[in-house]
């Protein structure tokens, strides 16, 4: 059962993990956030208690119906920014971790995508996940978030057979958006968190990793690159994130094969 219910705070939006008898509530969330969480599961006449960031299910049986309603908590976004800065160079190349954005102004279908990207270092403004009447999208804080993230996709995701077809809108505006095609024009938002959650969960179990690779490839020579990257468009930019990755991922493939040999 605290399987159960761990999941389904994670469907919506709640970075947690399951540990013994208890839920663990990541500092990786807002610090509001708790709070609010317990206020929704006394709502739901669920028998919790919450030690510091411990929450500990004494029910035997959650329904399916509770659950449900867990995973489907009406929220409207409404995201805020932190300005310029968000959109700096600066700020991408030195951020470990992005804002801590509060699960309760994220709506289900992509709340877990977002925490996911920020946890690996990427800033978004803004979130929609279409209410199963038009597209989701997930707005990027300018050109070096979203291409970073665009590069990551294609490089995990490209051969994955997702339930839309999902894409970065706008490349060369100040918001790029990540959103998704319909083959038959329709959304079903079941479908939606589906795709999202594939995405969030390797995002989230490679955040520091990613966070730390980021920093290796584009630290250094901070004024010339600032001045470089922010003269590219999306594609120039896209194109020499790419080669700094692989030369990155080339010199890793020799370390460990020098390694295996020792």
């Amino acid at each position: 059962m605290l399987n159960k219910v761990a999941n389904a705070l994670e469907m919506r939006g709640f970075l947690v993990k399951p540990i013994d008898n208890y839920i663990y509530f990541s500092l990786g969330n807002s610090k509001e956030e708790l709070a609010k969480l317990e206020e929704l599961l006394d709502s739901l006449k669920l028998n919790i208690k919450i030690e510091g960031n411990k929450i500990f299910i004494n029910d035997d049986c959650v329904d399916q119906d509770t659950l449900n309603k867990i995973i489907w908590y009406h929220t409207r976004n409404h995201e805020t920014n932190g300005g310029n800065g968000w959109y700096s160079w600066r700020y991408f190349i030195k951020r470990n971790h992005g804002p801590k954005i509060n699960t309760f102004v994220l709506e289900t279908g992509v709340a877990l995508l977002v925490k996911a990207i920020s946890a690996a270092g990427m800033v978004t403004d803004c979130s929609c996940d279409g209410h199963g009447r038009r597209a989701p999208m997930i707005s990027f804080c300018g050109k070096y978030n979203a291409a970073w993230f665009h590069l990551l996709y294609q490089k995990h995701f490209k051969q994955i057979a997702f339930h839309y077809e999902w894409f970065l809108k706008n490349p060369e505006s100040r918001s790029i958006h990540l959103t998704a095609r319909s083959s038959n024009g329709k959304w079903d938002l079941n479908y939606v968190l589906e795709d999202t959650m594939l995405m969030a969960r390797y995002f989230l179990h490679e955040s520091q990793k990613l966070s730390r690779i980021k920093k290796e490839i584009f630290k250094g020579n901070y004024k010339t690159k600032r001045k470089m990257v922010k003269e590219m468009d999306f594609d120039e930019l896209s194109g020499w994130m790419k080669k700094k990755y692989e030369v990155y991922l080339d010199k890793e493939r020799e370390i460990n094969g020098f390694q295996e040999l020792g």
